[in-house]
């Protein structure tokens, strides 16, 4: 694959693929912590979700070779893991851990665009 066909197969650049893969979820984990469910419950939507973004993520970076899905793919691989493990008990994170959860993965998240700044968006 040449550098010109990769932004034509990266998703993040497909207005329905981004929103279904990246908005959706992030739309849905909002609407859920408004219900205020169990935190069980809360912590597994939250794993899903994460796992779900992940798997777009590393999607992505099979078809294009986006740099920061490369590294964002395991990012939300890594918060679907500590949700779900926090959320199951095993580890235990404080009353506010989901919220401390989803932000500090969010934000590694949007860390990892800049790689992209400084090297190149296709690796």
């Amino acid at each position: 694959m040449t550098n010109r066909t990769a932004p034509q197969k990266d998703w993040t650049r497909q207005p329905l693929s981004f929103g279904l893969w990246w908005e959706l979820p992030i739309a849905l984990g909002a609407f859920a912590s408004l219900l205020h469910l169990s935190f069980r419950i809360g912590a597994g939507i939250c794993a899903v979700l994460f796992v779900w973004m992940a798997i777009g993520c590393l999607l992505n970076a099979r078809r294009c070779h986006r740099l920061h899905c490369y590294i964002s793919g395991p990012v939300f691989l890594l918060g679907a893991l500590v949700a779900g493990l926090n959320g199951a008990g095993v580890l235990a994170l404080g009353p506010h851990s989901l919220n401390n959860i989803a932000g500090v993965t969010l934000g590694l998240a949007l860390l990892s665009f800049i790689p992209e700044i400084v090297w190149r968006r296709y690796a």
